[in-house]
């Protein structure tokens, strides 16, 4: 009988992945993702990079792998222009499936951890500095014209709309006019992480007016970014029923697992703490299906990595790690 910690990797999908090439260092790239999340039969990733569209190497992973569906997306940070209707279209006509609000250049980042970027690690090369970006006027409260009409343009293409690292009045103000706007898919981005970590009842609020709940791996897993016990995320889940959530990884720091184990070693933890397998399931594939709008008849290929003694999940490592 197959692992259920494996079993629900089949066919999963990573919500939020970071890969190199980028600004930071990272451990693993697109392609070597695209082999390890196919080792573990999973169906695929969407690729997130903090400075750039990753529409065009999301294409070519996909010639190179066809069998792991490598999703596009950008980030509305100063990179490509912040708050740019411009940008979220070219990116959308690219293939994005997912628009981020500003992450490490979002005003409430920057205020947050008193940098315009992570304490934890630094950027390669130093950046030119800059106005941290809202979504709000100089008031304080008034959506800026531009962040409409992104919503605008995201529920015409019907893609979904990500919050980023917004202050909690910037994503529900944003969530008041996406819904208006007519934008379907809403995420409100890694709810159990650090600055943008929330209580379960202002989630359940947010999933009320229309939002997908994100949760990450990486605050459970990862020894840098590690600030939650899987207790609580637990608690979390079996009260939410598993419903309106997703799950994604937010792996890719160089001290942390490849993206599909640390996965794994949550989902496992998770399961011992008798979270029900159908829950979990819901958060790694149904609803990641559903909030990225895919094609639910995919049947994944056989996975390469098995729970025998001689081969235990936790000593795969990717290609180039």
């Amino acid at each position: 009988m197959e692992r259920p910690d494996l079993a629900l990797l089949r066919g999963a999908i990573d919500m939020h992945a970071h890969t190199s090439p980028a600004l930071f260092k990272r451990h693993i790239d697109d392609a070597a993702l695209a082999e390890t999340a196919a080792s573990y039969g999973m169906r695929g990733f969407v690729l997130k990079d903090h400075d750039a569209s990753t529409t065009g190497r999301a294409y070519y992973v996909n010639r190179m792998y066809p069998g792991v569906e490598s999703i596009g997306a950008v980030v509305l940070n100063r990179s490509v222009g912040g708050l740019n209707p411009y940008v979220v279209e070219a990116a959308i006509q690219y293939g994005a499936r997912v628009v981020w609000m500003p992450s490490n250049h979002s005003k409430h980042h920057a205020e947050y951890f008193d940098t315009p970027d992570y304490p934890q690690f630094g950027r390669l090369r130093r950046q030119l500095p800059g106005e941290g970006v809202t979504v709000f006027e100089d008031d304080g409260h008034t959506l800026k014209p531009e962040a409409r009409t992104i919503c605008e343009i995201v529920a015409e293409n019907d893609v979904a709309l990500a919050t980023g690292h917004l202050s909690l009045a910037e994503i529900t103000a944003l969530l008041d006019a996406a819904r208006g706007a007519g934008v379907t898919r809403f995420i409100v981005t890694h709810a159990n992480w650090s600055l943008c970590k929330l209580d379960l009842e202002v989630q359940k609020q947010l999933i009320a007016r229309g939002a997908t709940i994100e949760y990450v791996a990486c605050s459970c897993v990862s020894p840098i970014f590690w600030e939650q016990q899987p207790e609580e995320l637990a608690r979390w889940i079996v009260e939410l029923k598993g419903e309106h959530v997703v799950l994604g990884s937010d792996l890719g720091q160089f001290a942390g697992p490849p993206h599909p184990e640390g996965l794994r070693m949550l989902l496992a933890a998770l399961l011992e703490l008798d979270v029900p397998y159908e829950y979990l399931e819901k958060i790694t594939k149904v609803n990641c299906e559903q909030v990225l709008g895919l094609d639910r008849n995919w049947s994944p290929a056989p996975p390469t990595v098995s729970a025998s003694p001689a081969q235990e999940p936790n000593a795969v490592v990717a290609p180039g790690v």
